[in-house]
Formats: structure tokens, sequence, C-alpha cells
């Protein structure tokens, strides 16, 4: 879709990009102080930090499978590269097993300054994410 397609698209609540960017830039209308405002987003990507309480937490959700499950009741989950986030969480993050580390990761997408060029504006390869 061209630009003037994205934007009204983001005024309608969707996330955009281009084609290129997919999976690592987005953009968002955002809700602030003064009305809404065009952010980027990209993700990050970090060792999920957590301690003895996570064995007893519950309210965890799994990509694909409906329902909320103690932590203890999604390790196997875990183990086949499933994703899994806390119910209060965004969509847009989740934990993941990295077995080559042998740790949880964290998955987020963060606000970031993002200059997209002239050309970017009259590209034709816009797409809702």
């Amino acid at each position: 879709m061209r630009f003037n397609e994205a934007v009204k698209a983001m005024k309608e609540g969707s996330k955009v990009t281009r084609e290129q960017w997919k999976g690592s830039v987005y953009f968002q209308y955002v809700k602030s102080d003064n009305g809404k405002v065009i952010h980027t987003f990209q993700p990050k990507l970090m060792v999920y930090a957590y301690d003895e309480d996570i064995m007893g937490s519950d309210g965890w959700q799994i990509e694909g499978i409906e329902g909320e499950f103690a932590f203890c009741d999604i390790i196997e989950f875990l183990k086949s590269q499933k994703k899994a986030r806390l119910n209060n969480w965004d969509k847009d993050s989740f934990i993941q097993y990295d077995p080559q580390s042998a740790a949880l990761v964290y998955f987020t997408m963060e606000p970031l300054t993002f200059t997209p060029t002239f050309d970017s504006f009259v590209a034709q390869d816009w797409i809702i994410v």
C-alpha cells in the first residue's frame, strides 16, 4: 500500500511498516497527554531476569493454546520453543527458551527514534503488521 493508506490505517489503530522492515520496525499511533503521536518500535531481546517467585507464578499464556497456566506447567512448551507471556504483558512481549544459552530470553518492542527517508514516503510497499 502507499504511505497515505498506511497513515489512514494507523489512525484506525493498526501498526504499519514497510515490507523490507517487517520484523524489525513498525509505526503506531499512541495516545499521549496532548493527543495521538506516532511512535516507532523496534524489537529488543534480552535474557529474562527472574527470581524464585517464578516457580509459583500463574497467569502464563502459550502461543496457539487457549487458557492460562502455572509456570511449572509451561516448561515442556518452552522446551519445544513455544512463546509464553504473562496475561498482563502487552501482546508484543513474550519469553522463549534459548537452547544455545540455556536461558529464557525476553522479547519486546521498544520505542525508538527513527526517521524514514523521503523514499520511504513514496514507496508502495507499506503493510499492516
